[in-house]
């Protein structure tokens, strides 16, 4: 039921994704429409001193729900931007508040195994060119093969080289990235001098001689992938090693969407609206 009701609206830029877009060092800023369902998670922890405060990012699944990684929600105060292109245009877009905050039961916080979550919002949202919600990935034999392309969005560090401190970018960004095999995957953090523990909930994507990757891609963002001609959620920005973005064989790594579908689901799906 629930994915016959989003295959109405879900995974359908308002404006086309370039179908050759070949790899993105630097990334690319992306044009408004391209990510509708790009939810920016501002988050703060007033009981800090100072206070502390930072942003993830998350995606739209429906008009009340979000998805987005575990890990990020570590306060109390969140709130939620929709349709948001600039980070300088907070104020005028379509704020929201978080009426209730779904961590997956058996998320590991040392290890970010299970990193995934799902928020509510206390207001639901109006779909328009701006805001529209992803697909979940089908249900079916796994799509994400190695070397299959998916996309990142986010307004994370544009440039990790900058000194004295990286800069985030005002304006979306974006990178096209490969999934990496999962021996790959497991192997080039199985190398270091501190043990990784790369699980079958995760994936991993990037380049091995390295470059911009989920540098790009705030924490809980989307790895989005075609489905068809719609996009769905195949993975969740969750962790990278310590090095700095886009260090030779530093894949960034995924919560894999796929095994939580039917907890995904059968959440949502008890809600009273969703």
């Amino acid at each position: 039921l629930l994915r016959a009701l989003l295959l109405n609206t879900c995974g359908l830029p308002s404006r086309p994704l370039p179908h050759q877009v070949k790899r993105i060092v630097g990334g690319r800023s992306a044009e408004p429409g391209f990510f509708p369902w790009q939810v920016l998670l501002s988050v703060e922890d007033l009981s800090r001193v100072p206070e502390d405060r930072w942003f993830g990012s998350g995606a739209l699944l429906s008009k009340s729900w979000i998805l987005t990684a575990a890990h990020v929600l570590r306060s109390q105060r969140r709130d939620v931007f929709l349709g948001l292109h600039s980070l300088r245009d907070k104020q005028t877009s379509a704020g929201r508040s978080v009426d209730q905050i779904v961590l997956h039961p058996n998320f590991q916080p040392d290890n970010y195994n299970n990193d995934i979550a799902l928020l509510r919002l206390s207001e639901a949202a109006e779909f328009n060119w701006l805001v529209r919600p992803v697909c979940l990935p089908p249900d079916r034999p796994s799509s994400l093969l190695p070397n299959s392309l998916g996309l990142v969005a986010g307004w994370g560090i544009s440039n990790a080289s900058s000194t004295p401190s990286p800069l985030t970018s005002d304006l979306l960004q974006y990178v096209k990235l490969p999934v990496v095999p999962q021996d790959e995957c497991q192997a080039s953090y199985a190398s270091r001098s501190v043990r990784y523990n790369i699980t079958d909930n995760m994936f991993c994507a990037g380049f091995f001689q390295g470059g911009r990757d989920t540098c790009l891609g705030d924490s809980g963002g989307a790895f989005v992938m075609q489905a068809g001609r719609r996009w769905a959620v195949f993975g969740l920005v969750s962790w990278a090693g310590p090095e700095d973005c886009g260090s030779q064989r530093v894949y960034g790594v995924y919560t894999r969407v796929e095994k939580y579908l039917d907890w995904i689901q059968s959440r949502v799906q008890a809600a009273p609206w969703w």
